[in-house]
């Protein structure tokens, strides 16, 4: 079971922070308790404070997934770890059951990976931010930016295949369409 709360405790065992244990802002505060029933506290470093922070518990207590302003984790509660970081900045995520992974959006592309390893990135989408994202099965939806032109673009990118339709990026460098791992 994992708890946000509201801030440091004041009392109990020392609180863990990642990524450095020498951090000492306080940031994203989660209570852990894993199978073994000891709870233990983590503070989570916020790069940016009003960035985008959740957990995702489906890969398991082996591989719980924290986002904290925008800085990815992959944590081990059982061994109070953090067994990998996730490229960022992530502006958004969320769980693929088809996948059995999670999709996370840097404003410029997406990636995909499981509770292991990356298992693709999509070409460049966007020369700056996707907004309007909408995941309807295995096919996400949105806008991505366009400087040239000053607006949003459609873009539609088929997860199954990492297949890239529109977005604002040059066609030209996305010959190869996908990043696939």
């Amino acid at each position: 079971m994992i708890r946000v709360l509201s801030g440091l405790p004041p009392y109990g065992p020392p609180v863990l922070s990642f990524p450095r244990p020498d951090a000492f802002q306080e940031g994203f505060v989660l209570e852990f308790t894993p199978e073994n029933g000891k709870p233990w506290v983590a503070n989570f470093a916020m790069p940016r404070p009003d960035g985008f922070s959740a957990v995702y518990q489906e890969f398991g207590s082996k591989a719980v997934v924290v986002v904290s302003g925008g800085a990815g984790y992959i944590v081990d509660c059982e061994e109070r770890k953090v067994v990998r970081e996730i490229n960022g900045p992530i502006d958004q995520c969320w769980y693929q059951p088809e996948l059995h992974a999670l999709i996370f959006s840097d404003g410029l592309g997406f990636e995909c990976f499981d509770d292991h390893r990356t298992l693709w990135r999509s070409p460049r989408i966007s020369w700056d931010g996707i907004r309007n994202i909408d995941c309807s099965g295995m096919m996400v939806t949105g806008e991505a930016y366009d400087p040239f032109s000053d607006s949003w673009l459609p873009m539609r990118l088929d997860l199954r295949a990492v297949e890239l339709t529109g977005g604002s990026y040059p066609a030209a460098n996305n010959e190869d369409n996908a990043a696939k791992l």
